[in-house]
């Protein structure tokens, strides 16, 4: 069954209100998704990590045209033989976001070729719902600490009222407020006090620290009973094996390197305790499953990082099922119509868990109403 054809699907849905985390103001969601059809008919579905802007033109002049006529019953073969193109085009880098939008639509249109899950064509589905953690609690634009810390001790004891046992909270406050990090940790006291010790809370930085400041807000963390502390430092593996060395509370990260080199080197260097591959930025579904793989190898639980639509998110959830161990899903709680309007069936949790679905390839349908509305080449 050959490719026939390779379209960017340019998305944007402007936010009602921004937010931010320690790096950025988001006010839109924005996506390029990946639609790829068969000489059979059958049409996959992928997507883009980042900004529309970039991955269009990538997937539709370069990679695009290059796939058309390739067999999917070869598509690992055939996406080593395109990154392999990607890094003789450009050397410093490989622009791996788009390369994993269309990795992720091949798996796809497979799957429905074969009318199999991803998660069977991965090896088999070890579960059928993964236990999820709520993510949010970004920050709003207001002029006092106290009505940030409460908008964000209402949105997590929220969470736990719609039945989620895990909460993820963003962290890293000096950038847009100018409040150093004993503000932070009075953030996460706040939050840890509004919804009691049987709750599971993560910390996310979005790399916010120097190594000095974020052995400091470890060690805060670290009596607040933190499952893992994410992104606490640029990513770079050095400054990882630096801090993990010197800190107890566990380390998460991973959502910014790329490819099973960079997270051999992470594994090998004891830099982490928790490995966060993102589908849509890593490679796409069988590079994150293969470092899945290695973090078990190394001991490692592997909590991929999920922030998109509901294509990244069906896509997650396929290999979550598939992969060992005790996995977690990263479940996005920020108003998104393009996460809960874009596919069907809508993917939703049930308490703290959430079903895996369960029709071919991804398992969802893309609703075409959604896509024009959204559509920025409409």
């Amino acid at each position: 069954m050959e490719i026939s054809s390779v379209d960017a699907i340019p998305l944007r849905r402007e936010l009602d209100a921004s937010f931010a985390n320690a790096q950025k103001w988001i006010d839109a969601r924005e996506y390029c998704l990946v639609r790829l059809e068969t000489t059979d008919g059958i049409t996959g579905w992928g997507e883009c990590w980042g900004p529309v802007a970039g991955n269009r033109e990538l997937v539709e002049s370069r990679i695009g045209p290059w796939l058309v006529g390739r067999d999917l019953a070869n598509r690992q073969a055939v996406i080593d033989e395109l990154r392999f193109r990607l890094q003789s085009a450009y050397h410093s880098y490989v622009p791996v976001s788009a390369l994993s939008g269309v990795e992720i639509a091949m798996w796809d249109a497979y799957g429905r070729s074969v009318g199999a899950t991803v998660g069977e064509l991965l090896g088999g589905r070890r579960r059928e719902t993964v236990p999820a953690y709520a993510t949010g609690h970004f920050f709003s634009d207001v002029d006092e600490f106290e009505t940030l810390r409460d908008n964000i001790v209402e949105e997590a004891t929220g969470h736990v009222s719609a039945g989620f046992t895990a909460l993820k909270q963003k962290i890293g406050l000096e950038r847009h407020f100018g409040w150093d990090h004993t503000a932070d940790l009075a953030l996460v006291t706040a939050v840890r006090a509004a919804v009691g010790d049987d709750v599971d809370l993560m910390v996310d930085a979005n790399h916010a620290y120097d190594l000095p400041t974020a052995k400091a807000v470890a060690a805060g963390l670290d009596d607040l009973d933190v499952t893992f502390f994410e992104e606490p430092v640029p990513p770079q593996v050095r400054y990882y094996k630096q801090l993990a060395a010197d800190v107890s509370v566990p380390i998460a990260t991973g959502e910014c390197f790329a490819f099973e080199q960079s997270f051999d080197a992470l594994l090998d260097a004891g830099a982490l305790d928790y490995a966060q591959p993102d589908v849509t930025s890593v490679g796409g579904i069988e590079m994150t499953h293969r470092i899945a793989r290695q973090a078990r190898a190394a001991n490692v639980p592997c909590y991929p990082h999920v922030f998109g639509s509901a294509v990244a998110l069906a896509a997650s959830l396929q290999v979550l099922s598939a992969i060992p161990g005790e996995p977690r899903l990263e479940f996005d709680r920020t108003p998104n119509p393009l996460r809960e309007e874009l596919a069907e069936p809508t993917i939703e949790n049930e308490g703290a868990m959430v079903p895996v679905p369960d029709g071919p390839g991804l398992g969802i349908d893309i609703e075409p109403e959604t896509i024009e509305r959204f559509r920025l080449d409409a």
